[in-house]
C-alpha cells in the first residue's frame, strides 16, 4: 500500500490533507501526518500552566485531528443531527465564560445536551476529562489551585479534554492523541515527533530574544528577522531526538514511519514556530537522507508573519539548515506573491494551484505533486498494465477485491498478463464495464484477443511446448495428476506444488532430455510454469509494441514485479517501468492518471 507522510503544523497542511481525500479517497494509501507540540498561545498555553508546565500544547493534535475527521467523516457530517457532526461542533467550540465556574456549568450542559447524538460511554468519557481538568477531587468539589486567574474568554472546550487526556496518560500529549482518535473514531494517524515537554523561543537578526510562541507566530517586523529558535527544558535550551520520551509499546514510533514512506511532503505553514521546531530534532536529517522516499516542501503563496521580506528561495536555505534540500522537490505556486512564486536553489515543481484566500487549492495541490511523484505529467502515451496483483488480485479479501473491481474500471491501455487466457479473458468478463474495447495479451503475451471479442490468435507460433512433455513430467511421482498444458500451447503448468525449489530440479531434470530448449521456472503461488528458455513477458512485450505500432518512448509498463520478479527484465527494452506494489497502489496510480 502506497504510504504517505506529511510534516505539519496546525492548518498549513489541511489543503494537503483534503486534496488527497477529494482524488483517493481515505482507504487505499495510508496517511501519516508528524507534528510538534510546542505551541503556548491562547487556551493552549493556560491549559500547559493548569498542569504545571508538565504537559505538551495540544492545539496542532487537536487541529490535525478535526482535519482528519472532517475528510474521514465526510458522509456523515452531511447529517446535521449524526453523532460526527454532534462531536465536530462540540470540539472546534470555543466558550467564553466569566468563571471557572461559569465554564464548567456551560462545558456540562453541553455534553448532556449531545448526550443522545455522542452515546453514553463518550459522554461520560468526556465529562471524566473535564472533571480533571477542573478538580483535584471532583467528589469533594475541590478545584484545581491552578486556575486561579486564569480567563475563561475564547477557551477551547476540545483542549480541555485533550490536556487532560494528557495528564492522565502519565503527562504524555502522544497517548491522548491515540485516546481521543479512539474517541472521535478515526485512525490514529497524527504523530508527536516527540513526546519531550518542551517551550519555544526565538532569536532575531538584532539578538532580541522572543520568549512567547504566540508573539513568533505574529512577528510581522522585515526589519528584525527572526534568524533561529531554540527549545528550552527546565529554562535550558534542549535538542530533542526523534521519538524520544515516545512510549513506543503503545504506539507506532516516527521513525519507522519515515522509513516506510513512499512519499514525504513538508508542508506550507508558519516556518519558525510550528515546522522548524520539528525539523530541529536531533536523527532526523539522517532519516531523510536514508529513506527511499520522494520527498516535496510546499511553499506558501504569501509572505507569512513569522517570515516577513523573506523569499521561498531564502526558505530553502533556512529548511537546509535541518533537512536535505537537495533531495526535495520544491512546490511552487505560479500565482503566489512575487518572491514566493519560483525557486532556483533545488528542483521545483509549479503550476496555477491557488484556491480561496490566498490558500492552495487542494485538488490541483496534489495532482500536481503526484503526477510529478509517478513522472507521468507530460506523458501521452500507451500504459501496458499486468493484470495480477496489479490490477486486479483474485487472492484479495472483499475490499482488495472492490479495489481491483475499481480499478478494472478506471485504467486505460494494453493488457499484458503472465496468467492463462482463461483467468484473464473472465475477469473481463466479469468485471470490466467500460465501453472502450481493449487489447489483451495473456500467456505472458503470446495470446491476443479483445475485451468485445474473446477469439484468441497466438503471436508467435515459436514458443508451442512439444506435447510430449506432459508425458515425461507425469512419470515424475510428485507431478502426475498436476500437468496441464495452457489452451494457448506455449506453457506447461504443473500446480499445486509445495516445496517448489527441490521440484524445480525434477522438473529441470526431465528438460534435459529435450536440449537446452526448455526452462522451469517458479510461478505463481503454487507453480511450475515449463515453457521455451526465450519466452518471457519482455520478449512479448516487444512483439506486441511491434504489433500495435508503438514505440518505446511510447509506452510505460505498470507492474508489481517490475523490481524483482517476472517483469524486471522489460527495463532492458528501454520502456519505462512503475512499481505498483500491490491493488491499492494501483488504484493511487490510476486515479492520478485521471486528473
Amino acid at each position: 500500500m502506497f504510504n504517505v507522510v506529511i510534516f505539519s503544523g496546525g492548518t498549513g497542511s489541511i489543503a494537503i490533507q483534503e486534496g488527497f481525500s477529494a482524488i483517493y479517497g481515505n482507504d487505499n494509501y495510508n496517511l501519516d501526518v508528524i507534528i510538534n507540540a510546542y505551541d503556548n498561545g491562547k487556551s493552549t498555553g493556560t491549559c500547559r500552566k493548569i498542569f504545571n508546565d508538565r504537559i505538551l500544547g495540544p492545539s496542532d493534535l487537536r487541529k490535525n485531528h478535526m482535519t482528519q475527521f472532517k475528510v474521514q467523516k465526510a458522509a456523515q457530517l452531511k447529517d446535521f443531527s449524526s453523532r460526527e457532526s454532534v462531536l465536530y461542533k462540540l470540539f472546534n467550540l470555543r466558550l467564553d465564560a466569566e468563571s471557572k465556574e461559569d465554564y464548567y456549568e456551560q462545558a456540562c450542559e453541553l455534553l448532556e445536551e449531545s448526550r443522545v447524538a455522542i452515546g453514553d460511554k463518550d459522554t461520560y468519557n468526556l465529562k471524566s476529562l473535564l472533571d480533571y481538568f477542573f478538580f483535584e477531587n471532583v467528589h469533594n468539589n475541590v478545584w484545581r489551585r491552578t486556575l486561579e486567574g486564569v480567563d475563561f474568554k475564547d477557551f477551547s472546550i476540545a483542549n480541555i479534554f485533550y490536556s487532560a487526556s494528557a495528564a492522565m496518560n502519565g503527562y504524555s500529549l502522544r497517548l491522548a492523541g491515540k485516546d481521543m482518535a479512539g474517541i472521535l473514531g478515526i485512525k490514529d494517524n497524527v504523530h508527536l515527533i516527540s513526546d519531550v515537554n518542551l517551550y519555544l523561543e526565538a532569536r532575531t537578526e538584532s539578538g532580541h530574544v522572543i520568549e512567547d510562541e504566540g508573539i513568533i507566530v505574529e512577528w510581522d517586523n522585515p526589519n528584525d528577522k527572526i534568524t533561529s529558535v531554540m527549545l528550552l527544558r527546565d529554562g535550558q535550551e534542549y535538542i530533542p531526538s526523534v521519538d524520544e520520551e515516545t512510549d513506543l509499546t503503545k504506539v507506532r514510533s516516527c521513525k519507522s514511519i519515515i522509513e516506510e514512506a513512499d512519499l514525504i511532503i513538508f508542508s506550507s505553514g508558519t516556518q519558525w514556530s510550528s515546522l522548524i521546531p520539528s525539523y530541529m530534532h536531533s536523527g532526523l536529517r539522517k532519516m531523510l537522507a536514508t529513506s527511499k522516499a520522494k520527498k516535496y516542501v510546499v511553499m506558501n503563496n504569501i509572505e507569512d508573519h513569522d517570515m516577513r521580506g523573506v523569499t521561498a528561495d531564502d526558505i530553502v536555505d533556512i529548511l537546509g539548515l535541518n533537512i536535505p534540500v537537495e533531495d526535495i522537490t520544491a512546490v511552487v505556486n505560479l500565482d503566489a506573491v512575487p518572491g514566493m512564486n519560483e525557486v532556483k536553489k533545488i528542483r521545483s515543481i509549479s503550476g496555477h494551484i491557488s484556491g480561496e484566500k490566498a490558500k492552495h487549492n487542494p485538488v490541483k495541490l496534489i495532482a500536481l505533486v503526484m503526477k510529478d511523484f509517478f513522472d507521468i505529467a507530460d506523458f501521452k502515451g500507451i500504459y501496458v498494465y499486468d493484470l495480477d496483483g496489479t490490477l486486479w488480485d483474485e487472492r484479495a479479501n472483499n475490499r482488495g477485491k472492490a479495489v481491483g473491481s475499481e480499478n478494472m474500471n478506471l485504467f486505460s491501455g494494453i493488457i499484458h498478463s503472465g496468467n492463462t487466457y482463461e483467468h484473464v479473458r473472465d475477469a473481463f468478463k466479469y468485471l470490466y464495464h467500460q465501453d472502450t474495447v481493449v487489447e489483451i495479451y495473456s500467456d505472458f503475451g503470446n495470446v491476443h484477443f479483445t475485451s468485445d471479442d474473446y477469439k484468441f490468435d497466438l503471436l508467435s507460433q515459436e514458443y508451442l511446448v512439444d506435447k510430449s512433455i506432459i508425458t515425461a513430467l507425469e512419470k515424475v511421482p510428485e507431478f502426475k495428476g498436476k500437468t496441464k498444458m495452457r489452451t494457448s500451447g506455449c506453457v506447461v503448468t504443473i500446480k499445486p506444488l509445495v516445496n517448489r525449489e527441490v521440484l524445480l530440479r525434477k522438473a529441470e531434470k526431465v528438460l534435459e532430455e529435450y536440449g537446452d530448449k526448455y526452462e522451469a521456472r517458479i510461478s505463481g503461488h503454487t507453480s511450475i510454469d515449463i515453457m521455451v528458455k526465450t519466452f518471457d513477458k519482455k520478449k512479448m512485450l516487444l512483439m506486441i509494441m511491434e504489433s500495435q505500432g508503438l514505440k518505446v518512448e511510447d509506452v510505460i509498463f505498470v507492474g508489481n514485479e517490475t523490481e524483482e520478479g517476472a517483469e524486471a527484465n522489460i527495463k532492458e527494452t528501454g520502456v519505462r517501468t512503475l512499481q505498483v506494489d500491490d491493488v491499492y497502489e494501483c488504484n493511487v496510480l490510476l486515479k492520478t492518471i485521471n486528473q
